[in-house]
């Protein structure tokens, strides 16, 4: 029999060596589970025919998410049409009808208009087996944060509590209460009709605040300067405007200006874009709530891909859940409204992104 101190030695030995071997197939285990073939795009099916109904192409919104779906798919070796409805939610229920009876797609990406108009065509393209992603507005009645049945994903973020926090950091910064306008793109688009319920939930809870004007400007800003010429005109008192898009929100500037009101009524913006970022920098602006357009339609599309392909998920994005963009890896941790205090953050981690 070895010595006593020798048969320590052996043992301990044994041991290490069991205790690395378990290290290295864990760690092989670990480094599959984060970085698992099934996962990646290199898994994808490749050659697959998708469409992509946009709401409208011609604010830098749309254009950024337009852009993100050719490129998402270019690199899952995807083929994508995308279709510009202009806002008009005739002609995007006829695009996705006819889209879905030609054969040639084999799965859909759709930022609705209105979430009541596109139920139907959406119910026709799941019946003829296109897989779905919702992006921005939901289809049907379903809630915003969960997917409509059959669908593969809902991403957006501007949710009713999205829209709820954004009104209460204005009425909260003045208990006094007031007047105050909002500015929203076209009313039944799906953004304007949750702005407006969320409203109505509110209303009860500040009863010193009184909605005076709540304005469509198809989300550009010419018309959003007449609307806030008209609401000034009015409502001289006016403390608060808010606006929904960043693409509108100059217009608003821009009246304020004229008026002599800048930096004396509260703008309240939603879109973080370039603009907003300098206009908050400038005083003009008091909070903006930023969006990503980009990845609105990047994770819609990995979405797709992923089902397509057969995978529960594709490069962190999981089919048949809701991505919430206000908590996006982009935004790294950050919170989605950003004010004077905190631009620095959000710059130093490269956004605005349009």
């Amino acid at each position: 029999m070895a010595p006593k101190y020798l048969r320590q030695t052996f043992e301990l030995a044994r041991t290490r060596t069991i205790a690395a071997a378990a290290a290295v197939i864990g760690g092989a285990l670990l480094a599959a589970a984060v970085i698992s073939p099934a996962a990646t795009a290199d898994a994808v099916k490749e050659g697959l025919r998708l469409a992509f109904f946009c709401s409208g192409g011609s604010n830098d919104y749309q254009l950024t998410g337009i852009k993100a779906a050719q490129e998402t798919a270019a690199k899952y070796k995807a083929s994508l049409q995308w279709f510009d409805a202009q806002f008009d939610t005739a002609k995007q229920l006829n695009q996705i009808m006819a889209a879905a009876s030609s054969g040639n797609f084999d799965g859909f990406v759709i930022e609705a208009v209105n979430a009541s108009t596109v139920c139907s065509s959406v119910k026709t393209a799941l019946q003829k087996k296109i897989v779905v992603a919702m992006s921005n507005v939901q289809a049907c009645d379903t809630a915003y944060e969960v997917p409509f049945p059959g669908t593969v994903l809902m991403t957006g973020g501007q949710a009713a509590s999205v829209y709820e926090a954004w009104f209460r950091k204005g009425f909260d910064s003045d208990p006094e209460g007031g007047e105050f306008a909002v500015l929203v793109g076209p009313i039944t688009q799906g953004n304007s009709v949750r702005a407006r319920a969320v409203l109505d939930k509110l209303k009860s809870e500040y009863p010193k605040w009184k909605l005076v004007g709540f304005e469509d400007t198809g989300y550009n800003a010419g018309p959003a300067l007449k609307k806030t010429q008209d609401i000034l005109q009015a409502h001289p008192k006016v403390k608060i405007i808010y606006s929904n898009y960043a693409g509108q929100t100059p217009g608003a500037i821009a009246a304020l200006k004229s008026a002599g009101l800048l930096g004396k009524v509260k703008v309240y913006d939603m879109g973080g874009d370039k603009v907003m970022f300098n206009a908050i920098k400038e005083g003009t602006v008091d909070l903006t709530l930023i969006f990503l357009p980009y990845e609105e339609e990047q994770r819609a599309v990995q979405a797709v891909v992923a089902k397509l392909s057969g995978l529960p998920e594709l490069d962190g994005v999981k089919v048949g859940e809701f991505w919430d963009l206000t908590k996006d890896p982009r935004l790294h941790g950050l919170s989605p409204f950003v004010t004077k205090d905190n631009i620095a953050d959000y710059e130093k981690a490269g956004l605005p992104e349009y």
